[in-house]
Parts: structure tokens; C-alpha cells; sequence
């Protein structure tokens, strides 16, 4: 089962980033890259998410390469975007 990309637009890319690589440590995640792309494996208690991510024109692309089964989708729509607004 492949799950669209989650795509988001960013006012400030490399703040939104600098935000998701802090709450990444703080949870004992990865969230790595720079400006144009990276990775991310982020734990849940049921299991960790990952995937790949890239930014073109101030807009953030998701890929979902790995979840836990029973995570919805619109759970990882809200924990990226905590993420990427955490502060």
C-alpha cells in the first residue's frame, strides 16, 4: 500500500526545519537534511514512521516509505505538521 505524498507550503523553510530537527531530538527521532531534501524516522509508541522528504519553491513534499498499520493517515498529516510548526 503506497499513501500520497504529503505536501505542505512554508513561509520560512529553513525555520520549519530547524523546528522539526529539535522536536525530532526531543522524542528520540531523526529528522535530517537540508534546504532541498532529507530523511526522517520518527518514533511512535506503535512503531516508528519513515520516509523522505524534499522542498521546491518554499513547498515541503512528504514521502511515506514506512508506518505502523494502524496509524491513519490523517494522524501523519497532524504529527509532520507539529512538527513542522513546534516552537
Amino acid at each position: 500500500m503506497s499513501l500520497e505524498p504529503i505536501e505542505r507550503k512554508l513561509s520560512d523553510v529553513a525555520g520549519a526545519l530547524a523546528r522539526a530537527k529539535n522536536e525530532a531530538v526531543k522524542f528520540g527521532s531523526v529528522f535530517e537534511g537540508d534546504a532541498e531534501r532529507g530523511h526522517y524516522a520518527l518514533r511512535t509508541p506503535l512503531g516508528t514512521l519513515e520516509g523522505t522528504y524534499t522542498v521546491r519553491d518554499s513547498v515541503i513534499r512528504f514521502v511515506i516509505e514506512k508506518k505502523p498499520r494502524i496509524i491513519p493517515y490523517a494522524l501523519i498529516e497532524r504529527v509532520l505538521d507539529q512538527f513542522l510548526r513546534a516552537g
